[in-house]
């Protein structure tokens, strides 16, 4: 029967998305492997801490830096998460991650790493330039990576390589946050895929049932 039929096509399809996403999640796993070897449970446990505050849902914090010289040239929370206790815990795990595996990310590949704090969900263009972003764990994965992908796009109408000039005002804080001006920019794309439940503490979580 045709309603038969339409079921059976729709778990070939089901089937195949399902497959093809736990390829991504073995790459994502064979990549940890490959990057930190024997170490990644180490590396993992050095920012694993509880947090000071009750943890809130969403897309919490963006960095991005180069690998070869760690340089940070973005690093801030986004609306509804400013004066968050763990913003430089989130900073130090991009930095880490920059550190340890930065040269190793392959250019549009996706990598998550989970630890206390929530999901690190991270990136690289074609420059050696690592871009992440912190989250909770009921993120959508895919809305994180789109989200980077737009900033991936915004970066590559950058000339990063500037910054082999910017020792003068690298000491500078606010330079160093946001050294392209791309802020707001990025602020514009978060509100794209914020959710109206993000912002809050997770055990809201039957506030915002349907």
């Amino acid at each position: 029967p045709p309603w038969l039929t339409y079921t059976d096509m729709n778990y070939q399809d089901y089937s195949q998305l399902r497959g093809e996403a736990r390829e991504a999640f073995d790459a994502i796993e064979d990549w940890m492997a490959d990057a930190f070897g024997k170490n990644r449970d180490t590396f993992v446990g050095e920012f694993d801490e509880e947090s000071q505050e009750p943890l809130k849902r969403g897309m919490r914090y963006f960095a991005a830096g180069r690998s070869k010289d760690r340089r940070m040239f973005a690093s801030w929370l986004f609306p509804k998460f400013q004066g968050d206790v763990n913003e430089a815990r989130y900073r130090e795990a991009l930095v880490d991650i920059l550190r340890v595996a930065g040269s190793s990310v392959a250019p549009k590949t996706r990598h998550k790493l989970s630890f206390d704090l929530g999901v690190l969900y991270f990136t690289a263009d074609g420059g050696g330039n690592m871009l992440g972003v912190v989250a909770s764990e009921d993120f959508p994965m895919a809305q994180a990576f789109k989200f980077l992908q737009e900033m991936l796009d915004v970066y590559d109408g950058i000339d990063i390589s500037a910054l082999d000039k910017a020792d003068a005002v690298w000491k500078d804080e606010r330079f160093r946050n946001d050294a392209f001006g791309v802020r707001d920019l990025a602020i514009a794309a978060w509100k794209r895929y914020a959710r109206k439940e993000d912002g809050h503490a997770k055990d809201m979580n039957d506030q915002f049932a349907f």
